[in-house]
């Protein structure tokens, strides 16, 4: 599990420290580096993606099947004082993996100055990262179901989602405290139906892999207790809300313990009743695994300090990181929560906006000569 994530010179960061916990939210405004902190996990990753074992210096591959960033030019922060781009990681058992790269003006490739020591890649690999992308998939008529794909993997669009449940649909919840009370089952399609009645009530599932074609199809039906329930309809006649939360479901529900799961705007296409719901899966997930968000929304924001106060997750299990551009710079800020849910300090900016627009909605006009 990562305890913290050093930066320097990386992309809008001169140099920043970013604290992480079992749950961690990145929020902030638009272009203020909350996406930068999930890129350098990944672009670990990436890099044992792609280098060969013969070579004794590391590169960094800004495009993978993880990100696609472009250029190591486009790596190093523009107003860099110096060519080295560095990437620290502290773990929670005190070990550290650091990657110094050098940069280079005439191929823009980022590369280890010295022979770089395989075994820490080869600890890098061990970690279990998984993460969805903000992009998902949408609804479709039919999903993927090749034979060649890596068969535990979800995509990092969410692609495989359905693959997943076809194959592992059967598969008990490991994780005892994310088992919805509601379900009919341990198993992990009973669970992830029943966390996807909380984000719309009534909703019933169903899936079919379509032998040899390569594809699968995925239904929804909707119906109360004690009424006749809707026939299934395609994905495509049911909005974008229960296809973009499916995968996120999966993801968290089928998670083995020490995982690190990495999640862009999961509240997207999502009503807010939803993402409160989400939010709760979220961090009964975190005692499981080590989960780490994106966000802009203040429903999954509270419905973690919710989760706090009702005891789903302690206050030292949960960090809150608030990243703001000034000037050119972008910083963090990490205001501390109690048992109550409430937060040591609150950032300007942070999910406040709220409160400004009711603020302007009680105010009284100016009065017009």
């Amino acid at each position: 599990m990562f305890k913290s994530l050093y930066l320097e010179n990386f992309k809008g960061f001169d140099y920043i420290n970013i604290p992480f916990n079992r749950v961690t939210l990145l929020a902030g405004l638009n272009s203020a580096g909350k996406s930068s902190a999930l890129h350098a996990l990944l672009l670990l990753k990436q890099i044992d993606w792609e280098r060969s074992p013969r070579t004794s210096r590391v590169e960094m591959f800004p495009n993978g099947p993880f990100v696609s960033l472009g250029s190591g030019r486009e790596l190093l922060h523009e107003f860099a004082k110096s060519d080295h781009v560095s990437i620290k990681c502290e773990m929670v058992d005190g070990v550290e993996h650091e990657w110094k790269f050098v940069y280079n003006n005439q191929n823009h490739k980022l590369v280890t100055e010295n022979e770089f020591d395989r075994d820490s890649l080869e600890r890098i690999n061990g970690i279990s990262i998984w993460y969805l992308n903000a992009e998902r998939w949408g609804p479709r008529v039919t999903y993927p179901y090749e034979n060649n794909e890596e068969a535990e993997s979800l995509g990092v669009y969410g692609q495989y989602a359905i693959r997943y449940l076809i194959d592992h649909g059967e598969d008990p919840v490991a994780n005892l405290k994310a088992r919805h009370p509601d379900a009919k089952g341990a198993s992990l399609t009973h669970n992830v139906q029943a966390w996807l009645g909380e984000i719309s009530p009534g909703v019933r599932m169903d899936f079919t892999s379509l032998g040899d074609t390569g594809f699968a199809t995925a239904g929804f039906g909707f119906g109360s207790k004690g009424e006749v329930s809707s026939r299934y309809y395609r994905p495509t006649h049911v909005g974008f809300g229960l296809s973009y939360s499916l995968p996120l479901l999966v993801l968290m529900l089928s998670a083995k313990e020490g995982d690190i799961i990495l999640l862009e705007n999961p509240e997207a296409h999502i009503h807010p009743r939803g993402q409160a719901q989400l939010a709760r899966l979220i961090a009964l997930t975190g005692s499981h695994a080590q989960v780490i968000v994106e966000t802009h929304s203040d429903h999954i924001m509270n419905g973690l300090r919710v989760s706090v106060k009702n005891g789903d997750l302690i206050p030292e299990d949960l960090a809150f990181n608030y990243f703001r551009r000034d000037g050119r710079v972008s910083e963090v800020q990490t205001p501390q929560i109690d048992e109550n849910g409430k937060l040591s300090f609150w950032p300007e900016g942070f999910f406040d906006e709220h409160e400004l627009l009711l603020a302007a909605l009680v105010r009284r006009p100016k009065k017009i000569d």
